[in-house]
């Protein structure tokens, strides 16, 4: 679900192409440039408000899960800093600016463009939350199998209110700027286009391109929220493994019984399933067995692992025993995560 999230990301992010551009030049700039990144800081700390900490930009890996997200919300709110910096640069740079450098310093001088630029940065920024707290959800530790499906078509109906923007709804990311009508359809031309895309990806999963997809459906059943809407047939469940061998009594007995009871004792109606299913084991024996509450739904833990053995084994350690090897991953992740270090490192493999 991680990655899935991950590829309607990207399919949301594909319109923005000046966006694109500028970000990749931004990165670029500091690319085995210590001085630029040291000026950069110390720009940052001058003109920052008092008590903010001055940072670099994140990298906008394609690779990595969610960094073009936090990019974007990063460049928000710095843009309004980044043309005196780098008129800064090309004055101190002189004839060995590099080319990176020259590519904002033409965009920002340009009025149009700097301006359709922090628009896009704007609605962008702000469109993104959504994308960006799913794919937190989805690569948790947390067991959500019960809401993935749920996830997905509260995310369809946000895609689907948002792909036809009309301009007094996003007025407020055009205050103050002189764009013309023209370049402001533009920009929400290239929005709606990157709703469209977004939601293309969506529907794909939401049918054959996602295996387990009624699975997800199905398996809501085990939250007792979820079976006002259900299907009490046992007949109805057919993607849930071993599901038919649950006898019509336990079932109804769940469905008029016990999951309302439950629903009306517990706390805004949000039930504990590990709680609950396993109150159940002696009266709902068979159904409480194939509750599916404690599932994680990805390999973020996997991928993270196959990352740091990247980085472990290097040219230098192609020698290192098996053991040494698990020893050294074992250190080397808790050093991270102890340290507040830990990046998420998950790779599209679609």
């Amino acid at each position: 679900m991680a990655h899935i999230m991950n590829l309607i990301g990207g399919a949301f992010r594909r319109p923005f192409d000046q966006l694109n551009t500028f970000m990749l030049s931004f990165s670029q700039m500091f690319y085995h440039a210590g001085s630029h990144k040291r000026r950069y800081l110390q720009f940052l700390t001058k003109k920052l408000p008092s008590g903010s900490k001055a940072t670099m930009a994140p990298n906008p890996c394609a690779t990595r899960w969610n960094s073009w997200f936090t990019t974007v919300q990063y460049h928000s709110e710095h843009f309004g800093l980044y043309k005196e910096f780098i008129e800064k640069e090309i004055n101190t740079c002189g004839k060995t600016t590099p080319a990176s450098v020259e590519r904002l310093h033409e965009m920002l001088q340009d009025a149009n463009m700097a301006e359709s630029l922090q628009v896009q940065i704007s609605i962008t920024a702000d469109k993104c939350k959504v994308i960006v707290a799913l794919l937190d959800i989805f690569q948790s530790r947390h067991p959500i199998v019960t809401k993935v499906f749920d996830y997905l078509e509260d995310l369809h109906m946000k895609l689907e209110v948002n792909k036809e923007l009309h301009y007094e709804e996003c007025a407020q990311y055009f205050e103050g700027l002189d764009l013309s009508f023209a370049i402001k359809m533009q920009i929400l031309n290239r929005v709606e286009q990157a709703y469209n895309n977004a939601e293309d990806k969506l529907n794909k999963y939401m049918s054959d391109g996602q295996p387990a997809i009624e699975f997800l459906k199905e398996v809501r059943v085990f939250d007792p929220r979820h079976i006002v809407f259900m299907s009490d047939c046992v007949a109805s469940y057919k993607s849930i493994p071993g599901f038919s061998a649950v006898p019509k009594d336990e079932l109804d007995a769940y469905f008029i019984h016990l999951g309302p009871a439950a629903l009306r004792a517990s706390a805004c109606g949000v039930v504990d399933l590990d709680v609950f299913w396993d109150g159940l084991q002696e009266r709902l024996p068979v159904l409480s067995v194939l509750a599916y509450k404690s599932v994680i739904v990805n390999s973020a833990d996997a991928e993270r692992s196959n990352s740091i053995y990247k980085l472990v084994l290097s040219s230098r350690r192609r020698s290192a025993t098996n053991d040494n090897l698990k020893a050294l991953v074992f250190l080397y992740h808790n050093q991270r995560l102890t340290s507040g270090a830990f990046e998420m490192d998950e790779e599209d493999e679609d």
